[in-house]
Order: C-alpha cells, then sequence, then structure tokens
C-alpha cells in the first residue's frame, strides 16, 4: 500500500498537528511544525513517509503515534518506516 503526502498531510492535521505540503520549482516542501524537509516531486511517498515518521518520533503523544505503536506491538516488533508490501 502507498502512503499519499496528501492524505497523510490531512491526517495530521486532524490530529491535531502542523502538517503542511508545498510544491516549488520540482520539488515537494513538506514540514510538520518546526520540522521541514524536501524531496523530488517524484518521490512523494518518501515525503509521506518522512512525515509519518516525524509525527510518530517528534509527537509520541498524538493519536497517529498511537496508532504506529499499537500496529508494531500487534506485528511483534518495529514496524520500519516506508514498509509496504
Amino acid at each position: 500500500m502507498n502512503r499519499d503526502v496528501f492524505v497523510t498531510v490531512d491526517m495530521l492535521q486532524r490530529d491535531g498537528l502542523r502538517a503542511d505540503v508545498h510544491f516549488a520549482k520540482g520539488s515537494i516542501e513538506v514540514s510538520l511544525a518546526e520540522h521541514r524537509s524536501t524531496f523530488p516531486t517524484t518521490d512523494s511517498q518518501k515525503a509521506a513517509d518522512w512525515l509519518a515518521a516525524c509525527a510518530v518520533i517528534n509527537y509520541p503523544e498524538s493519536a497517529v503515534a498511537q496508532l504506529w505503536f499499537m500496529l508494531a506491538q500487534v506485528a511483534g516488533g518495529a514496524i520500519p518506516f516506508g514498509s509496504r508490501q
């Protein structure tokens, strides 16, 4: 399953986090509060993965992080960011 950057931003915003995405000069600029990163437009999935990882690492009390931790526990350990089938 592929993570969509716009869906990820929306999910984080609904969780009360200040997430955003912009396209500029052939790049995707993503941010989560004061955390920022830039990716080529061809790497929108990596941008979405970065946002999810940033939320889990920097906002462990968020609903997104709690869901991630629960899924990791059910899976028997850590779930690497960017893992998909």
